[in-house]
């Protein structure tokens, strides 16, 4: 970050009022949400952007998650962040950022990554969509996608197709894909058990011919796009959970605290207090890690190992704090109401996403020289 934007504490106070003054199970709050500069806060005032930085933007999808108790929009929001709009950023062209980049920092444009397969998740080298070339100064786009995050709704998608044979290193090409381009198939709604407000499908590219100028870096640089996009999306797409936790956290304590058995408040039993404890203690130290990779990415340091790390130690963390819950509300952790279920479902999904914590473990088993 080389410029800030002063009174940028507004962001997250305005995001809060925001959150808790809109439905954000309703497809209308991203335009809303991106109104309170939360879409355009990563980026510096040179780039469009607010100049907020990394660590508020975290503060603000942790304080919509808190205030509104609904993990899936600020999840769609990082998806859009952080595997669309940053990659977009620092490989476009000018044009590229005048017809895509300026809209989705005011939420006129949502944007997709769509990287994952049917049969080719962090496997890169199974990747088989393909973009080849169609004569002067196109490429004709065959092949499938499936779990794009924001897809029902996006405008633009970023496409990562095989332009070459062999390793990913070289043989990998990312194009934006308009919504409307004649070719592509957008699939139906993948119904899910987590991440309400967040929306994912499918998509075919049949035959799908796009212009030379759709091409989002040089040709090969595919895969250097796609590690732009996860340093940035593993270190902080979880960033929303900190407000789950915080908020399911509080409304665990008030109930233990009105709940009477036996005579008294069950928050008086030791073995009460301890779970909460241990509750508070992941809280703790998912919002240390992560808001510590933050700041380095503010100052330019976050590398690949330290987003991995983050990436598992709050999945982790967020994982432990769900399977806690219940046991504090009993039989009533079925009821929709404690969010108990909903949580547990949650926690779940993040061991997955940005890829799985097998996939964490080996960057950063190769940053260790191992």
């Amino acid at each position: 970050m080389s410029e800030t934007a002063p009174h940028e504490t507004d962001l997250v106070t305005g995001v809060r009022h925001w959150a808790r003054e809109n439905n954000l199970l309703d497809t209308a709050a991203w335009r809303s949400g991106a109104e309170c500069g939360l879409l355009s806060s990563p980026l510096p005032v040179t780039s469009g952007g607010t100049g907020a930085g990394f660590e508020m933007t975290c503060l603000a999808l942790e304080a919509i998650a808190d205030e509104s108790g609904v993990g899936g929009l600020p999840f769609a929001f990082s998806a859009h962040l952080w595997a669309f709009q940053s990659p977009l950023a620092e490989f476009g062209t000018e044009s590229q950022h005048a017809t895509y980049l300026m809209g989705s920092l005011r939420g006129e444009v949502v944007g997709a990554f769509a990287a994952t397969e049917p049969d080719a998740g962090s496997d890169l080298l199974s990747l088989r969509t393909k973009a080849e070339p169609d004569g002067s100064e196109h490429w004709r786009l065959t092949g499938r996608k499936t779990f794009v995050t924001n897809g029902p709704t996006a405008d633009v998608f970023l496409v990562l197709a095989r332009t070459g044979e062999g390793s990913a290193l070289g043989a990998l090409t990312a194009f934006l894909v308009p919504r409307a381009t004649a070719g592509l198939v957008i699939g139906e709604e993948i119904p899910k058990a987590a991440l309400a407000g967040a929306r994912f499908n499918g998509l075919r590219l049949d035959d799908c011919v796009v212009s030379d100028r759709a091409r989002l870096g040089e040709v090969g640089s595919g895969f250097a796009v796609l590690m732009h996009a996860m340093r940035y999306e593993r270190a902080f797409i979880l960033a929303p959970v900190l407000g789950l936790m915080a908020r399911a956290q509080r409304r665990a304590v008030e109930y233990v605290n009105s709940r009477v058995q036996f005579g008294q408040a069950i928050g008086a039993y030791d073995a009460i207090r301890e779970r909460l404890v241990r509750m508070y203690l992941n809280l703790t130290c998912a919002r240390e890690i992560l808001l510590g990779s933050a700041r380095l990415a503010d100052e330019g340091r976050l590398d690949h190992g330290r987003a991995s790390l983050t990436k598992l130690s709050v999945s982790n963390e967020f994982t432990s704090f769900s399977r806690e819950l219940p046991d504090l509300y009993g039989g009533y952790a079925l009821l929709p109401e404690t969010g108990a279920i909903q949580l547990m479902a949650d926690a779940l999904a993040s061991r997955y996403y940005s890829g799985t914590s097998e996939m964490q473990i080996k960057v950063i088993a190769e940053g260790l020289g191992l």
